[in-house]
């Protein structure tokens, strides 16, 4: 069986269950207030399925961290920030950092 078979398939020497850390970093406009009120006020919003944490920078600016599934880091940092985008913030910085 092929790759091309197995619709179950990861990439290449990825284990199931594998995830990444995505941190995004904001301008000086976006407040941590207004992010965790977004947060608060939707039960259902799309970023709660990430286990988000807003924090503050030694820079002063607001750090939104995410723990996103996925098969590759590609796959989660796309995922990460589709979520982000339709939230309404647009991040200046995004790092991803393997949760292994």
């Amino acid at each position: 069986m092929t790759a091309k078979d197995d619709p179950d398939v990861l990439s290449p020497g990825m284990p199931p269950g594998r995830g990444y850390e995505v941190q995004a970093e904001f301008d000086h406009f976006v407040l941590r207030g207004d992010l965790v009120a977004d947060l608060a006020g939707n039960s259902s919003h799309r970023l709660r399925e990430f286990q988000p944490e807003v924090t503050i920078n030694t820079k002063g600016q607001v750090e939104l961290h995410l723990t996103v599934p996925g098969p590759d880091v590609w796959t989660s940092l796309l995922t990460a920030m589709a979520v982000i985008r339709q939230s309404g913030y647009a991040p200046i910085a995004v790092h991803v950092l393997d949760k292994c």
